[in-house]
């Protein structure tokens, strides 16, 4: 086994998940101003902050390009096509690992999306 080899035993690509993790978080960054309040009044929270929240609007494209960014990484290390000579190191050896990163960021991506649409569509569906 040579050294190139054992360093990649000992100290795995965790840069898949950082941005898988990154791209959660600004998923969650972008709930902050529409979504987020609505969810903690619907569950009973309360409080002055709620509504402090929607000041986090104005930051919202900065927030939608961060995570878009971080999901556009997250889904090039999570989809790209591995080579035969990272799997004979024993890196492959776990691929439910890309499975979990891949339901992470499917699911961040949705919440991105409700985030774009829901100051759209909120307005609709609060009439009724």
């Amino acid at each position: 086994m040579t050294e190139i080899e054992r360093q990649a035993q000992n100290h795995p690509d965790r840069s898949g998940w950082a941005a898988t993790g990154a791209g959660v978080l600004g998923a969650l960054a972008m709930t902050s101003c529409c979504i987020l309040p609505l969810v903690l009044v619907s569950l009973g929270v309360t409080g002055v902050f709620i509504g402090q929240l929607t000041a986090l609007y104005a930051y919202k494209w900065m927030t939608f390009f961060l995570a878009t960014a971080a999901l556009g990484y997250g889904f090039w290390k999570a989809y790209r096509p591995v080579t035969e000579h990272v799997c004979d190191t024993g890196a492959c050896a776990r691929p439910v690992d890309r499975g979990v990163m891949r339901a992470l960021l499917w699911s961040a991506l949705a919440v991105v999306l409700l985030a774009l649409v829901f100051p759209y569509v909120a307005p609709r569906i609060l009439t009724f």
